[in-house]
């Protein structure tokens, strides 16, 4: 069995633990030493930048050669193709890539990351081809929501066939999308909806994917994507509640710009209020996904409210000073905190 180097010093400083404690003999502590092995974190590490190398250079070929629709919509007018035509072609090609995806997934259970990765020519194929096949169908000038929501019902689809979160993640992107414009479309192109303005309708919007991973989780078939509807909802609620402590539910951009931002000064506190409980409840029951990410949000937070309200008015040095102290508070608590825990 392999181990990563952190996990072999637990389990190593356990054997030892009870070889001192005489809770087991010599030889069986021996043994136990020897049926496991430390993983190379070299190798580790040179896997996941070729990986990263590999998707980088792939998104740059796929976008110099098919994103750019010169030579697509060259070959389609000098062959007579129609836009359904193409659409076609793509979902052909989008299909034998997922039958080679599967093969492989089955073939390679242990390649998890390379397999993603092969996942991504699946994501711009699709895309494409729903590009193509819902140019003749959008609902009106300028309306996306329908291309946006047939786009994450195939993904989500395909991410449950594969048993891949990146297509998971990306369905959940393109029902962002497919959420934004359709309640523009619903508004009649007004910037509220239902009494809501961007920021405040993606934050529902992310309350929502965050409450579903509950269901999801339910679910035996999908239960696999439990964790990534449950980090990508959260992380959807937080970057909306964010910019709605910024913008308040305000609908006019000029009008906002006029007015100063002690104004939204109750959006901001409901923020900081919804963080400091988020992180009591993460800390209190040891929820580490929701602790990291609040987190960073209430960093980012404190950062956005000084801008606002004091960036003319206090010393940066002093400030930052504070603030530092602050953490430095918080860091050397949340120490004392962990001990007391482990003991």
């Amino acid at each position: 069995m392999e181990l990563d180097k952190k996990e072999a010093e637990v389990v190593g400083r356990a054997i030892q633990s009870w070889e001192d404690e005489a809770r087991i003999s010599k030889e069986l502590a021996t043994e136990l030493r020897g049926s496991y092995s430390v993983r190379n974190a070299n190798v580790d590490a040179i896997a996941i930048y070729a990986l990263i190398s590999a998707v980088s250079c792939g998104l740059l070929a796929f976008g110099a050669l098919v994103l750019d629709e010169k030579w697509i919509e060259l070959l389609r007018k000098r062959w007579g193709f129609s836009e359904n035509i193409v659409g076609i072609l793509f979902t052909f090609v989008a299909g034998l890539f997922v039958y080679l995806a599967k093969r492989r997934m089955d073939s390679s259970k242990g390649a998890k990351a390379s397999n993603e990765v092969y996942n991504i020519a699946i994501i711009l194929t699709i895309a494409i081809a729903i590009t193509y096949w819902t140019r003749g169908l959008l609902d009106g000038p300028g309306n996306y929501a329908l291309p946006l929501l047939f786009a994450a019902l195939t993904y989500g689809g395909v991410a449950i066939f594969l048993r891949s979160t990146l297509l998971w993640v990306t369905a959940i992107i393109a029902l962002a999308g497919w959420w934004g414009a359709q309640t523009h479309y619903w508004s009649g192109g007004n910037f509220r909806f239902l009494g809501m303005n961007y920021p405040l309708r993606m934050t529902v919007f992310g309350l929502v994917i965050w409450g579903s991973s509950l269901v999801v989780g339910q679910i035996r078939s999908l239960a696999f994507l439990k964790e990534v509807t449950y980090t990508v909802g959260l992380f959807l609620f937080l970057v909306a509640g964010w910019t709605l402590s910024i913008f308040g539910n305000y609908a006019d951009y000029e009008g906002w710009k006029a007015l100063k931002q002690s104004h939204f000064w109750f959006w901001a506190l409901s923020f900081t209020l919804v963080l400091a409980g988020l992180l009591y409840y993460a800390f209190q029951y040891k929820q580490e996904t929701l602790r990291d990410l609040c987190l960073v949000f209430f960093l980012l937070n404190i950062y956005t409210r000084y801008f606002e309200y004091f960036w003319d008015r206090t010393n940066a040095g002093i400030f930052f000073a504070l603030l530092a102290l602050s953490f430095w508070f918080v860091a050397k608590k949340a120490e004392q905190w962990r001990g007391k825990t482990a003991g």
